[in-house]
């Protein structure tokens, strides 16, 4: 079968967002995630991670573009404001 061309979503967040921006993935169109734990320094000074509500998490999603582009966007509008938020994409093959 041959590959998909697709885009790996890669969401860094503040853990304390983890149900909400699970909602808004799901509900914008994809068929999955994984979640894991991160820990790291940014603009958003030193994030530890060692208590779970003062912690960052990356959120992963492969999808084609458009969903790509809606989560982007939904996210953005949603939380960019008030919450420290991190999204990029990079091509992918999907083998199935």
């Amino acid at each position: 079968m041959p590959a998909q061309d697709m885009l790996l979503l890669t969401i860094l967040s503040e853990a304390v967002l983890e149900d909400m921006l699970i909602d808004e993935i799901m509900g914008l169109g994809a068929k999955g995630y994984t979640i894991t734990e991160a820990r790291g320094r940014g603009t958003h000074g030193v994030r530890s991670g060692k208590w779970s509500a003062g912690g960052n998490i990356r959120i992963d999603v492969v999808g084609d573009p458009d969903l790509c582009g809606r989560i982007v966007e939904r996210l953005q509008a949603q939380y960019e404001k008030d919450y420290g938020l991190l999204m990029f994409t990079c091509p992918v093959q999907l083998q199935n």
